[in-house]
């Protein structure tokens, strides 16, 4: 008698509980949700999971009859989402632009960082944080030194014009409708957005978040074109 290939016949009740709970672990898998290409923006389909109920396999393999080929039981286990979901996700619900000026290392980190963010998912309840997303803004990452604002004054750091992109996002998520979590403003008053709409960070102090306070997933598109860089939020259509 065989179980998946595993001869089980002249096992005793405890050996064969021992080689069923070996196969479960060789067998179980846990199921994945779709997920975003982050360099291509292409779909990643859901992976369907399993599980196996010992108590069921066990049974079977005691009740068989010799020389009979068994198969493990299993119990599909289904992701919570699907490709579906992500692909319904292809309206236009916020979005935001903004011009940008200033020097070629500004310019530089607001691509970096805007290509960072670009190809961003978000499930329902999920919650945004440039930080996390982005990284740290160091010049081992890429980022060259130019001008932000401390504390009411000017001064040359890694990922200056970062603070451009967080603000322009932060415009385009308001615009779409979700929950803001954190959010700060610069110390003196911007050029490149309204008074007040500006969104300030600083990796490991100043966040922007936001939370997907939707009933289905949004996506966010970011980069830059010619002297703008604007941000787009996709959603299902309302």
């Amino acid at each position: 008698m065989t179980i998946n290939g595993e001869d089980v016949g002249r096992l005793l009740p405890e050996e064969v509980r021992t080689c069923v709970e070996h196969l479960a672990i060789r067998y179980q898998k846990v199921p994945s949700e779709p997920v975003l290409d982050k360099k291509t923006g292409k779909i990643i389909s859901e992976v369907n999971g399993c599980i196996i109920s010992l108590e069921d396999n066990i049974e079977q393999i005691m009740m068989a009859g010799e020389g009979e080929k068994l198969q493990l039981e299993i119990i599909p286990v289904y992701p919570k989402y699907t490709r579906d979901d992500i692909e319904e996700a292809k309206n236009i619900i916020g979005a935001y632009e903004t011009w940008v000026s200033g020097s070629e290392g500004r310019r530089k980190n607001i691509n970096l960082a805007a290509n960072a963010i670009n190809n961003t998912l978000l499930w329902p309840d999920e919650v945004f944080s440039f930080n996390d997303v982005v990284g740290p803004r160091s010049m081992a990452r890429g980022y060259l030194p130019a001008p932000i604002i401390m504390m009411g004054h000017t001064e040359l750091d890694p990922g200056g014009g970062v603070c451009q992109v967080s603000s322009t996002l932060f415009n385009a998520a308001e615009s779409a409708g979700v929950e803001i979590i954190e959010r700060h403003q610069h110390s003196k008053p911007i050029r490149y957005v309204p008074i007040g709409k500006d969104a300030t960070v600083s990796y490991g102090h100043l966040d922007l978040r936001f939370k997907n306070s939707l009933k289905s997933p949004i996506i966010i598109k970011a980069g830059t074109s010619g002297s703008k860089i604007w941000v787009n939020i996709l959603g299902r259509e309302r």
